[in-house]
């Protein structure tokens, strides 16, 4: 607890989960010290991970070639 301000210290920071995709891995790497940034560019640091992992996620499925048993393809709009 800081004696300063009688607010307790944050546990350290654990280091950011790996996936194996380099992509996922680095949008998560940049999440690893935004506690220490002001709440002010939390949103938009937020956003950009997010946006990036949208992405994989709504490219995943573009390499495979047969349906997969019981996940429904591509919406057709």
């Amino acid at each position: 607890m800081s004696v300063e301000q009688g607010v307790p210290e944050p546990p350290p920071l654990a280091e950011p989960p790996q996936t194996g995709n380099q992509v996922i891995d680095s949008a998560l790497r940049e999440l690893a010290d935004l506690s220490e940034q002001p709440v002010g560019l939390h949103h938009d640091r937020l956003q950009a991970v997010q946006e990036v992992l949208s992405q994989v996620l709504a490219t995943s499925r573009d390499a495979v070639q047969s349906p997969i048993p019981g996940v429904p393809g591509p919406r057709v709009r």
